[in-house]
């Protein structure tokens, strides 16, 4: 089972572009303009520069800015161009909660769920986070990082139904995440649950893994609190 976020164009390719429709390359590139969260907060894209700027003409570009409007990403602003939607605070907080009463259950049975497939996979993360865990030097590195392992766990359960409302709720927070950006905001020093969690899933140790996930959302429901 693979879960697909609207986030997923804006993973970088080997070959930026290769494969993509010019729309979807502008779509791509705006969301990594977003969520590198160069853009001032009260500052709006510019259709003319941005397709100056990606070297294609406005229709592709509109038509990406106006997807990305649907999915309430960016709005647009008459005359002045396209401005980052912000999450609201209550929203925020209701889609943590909601999100650590289902990762409860995907932990749970992922832990149970422990195909020789699904090993291999836990295995090929655990190796990678352990290179790069002390290379996440930027909250937005931090965030990505974790919304993989989250996703990567949600798959292993099995559950279609419960993996797709837990990816829509992490795209939603990562609406949030990109004000946590924008506000430059710095991620937790010295915490490092990923890892931890993914080796509770491989053990099939459900109740540290459920555990350390209740920890590893809550530093982030902090990490907002604070904002």
């Amino acid at each position: 089972m693979t879960l697909k976020s609207i986030f997923d164009l804006a993973e970088p390719d080997p070959q930026p572009g290769e494969g993509l429709t010019r729309k979807e390359e502008a779509y791509r590139r705006i969301l990594e303009l977003v969520l590198r969260g160069d853009q001032e907060s009260d500052a709006c894209f510019n259709e003319q520069k941005l397709a100056e700027s990606f070297g294609m003409s406005r229709a592709p570009v509109r038509e990406a800015l106006h997807m990305l409007c649907s999915e309430k990403i960016l709005t647009n602003i008459p005359r002045l161009g396209y401005k980052i939607v912000p999450i609201s605070f209550r929203e925020t907080l209701d889609a943590l909660d909601v999100r650590l009463i289902l990762e409860m259950e995907s932990v749970r049975l992922a832990c149970q769920n422990r195909t020789p497939d699904a090993l291999a996979k836990l295995d090929r993360l655990i190796a990678q986070e352990q290179r790069i865990k002390n290379e996440e030097d930027s909250i937005h590195a931090w965030i990505m990082q974790g919304d993989f392992v989250h996703t990567t766990i949600a798959e292993l359960s099995q559950n279609m139904v419960l993996g797709q409302a837990i990816l829509s709720l992490i795209d939603l927070l990562r609406r949030a995440s990109i004000q946590l950006i924008l506000l430059g905001k710095n991620k937790p020093l010295g915490i490092h649950y990923h890892q931890d969690i993914l080796e509770s899933v491989r053990r099939g140790d459900c109740a540290e893994a459920q555990s350390l996930m209740r920890k590893d959302i809550l530093i982030l429901k902090e990490l907002i609190s604070r904002g």
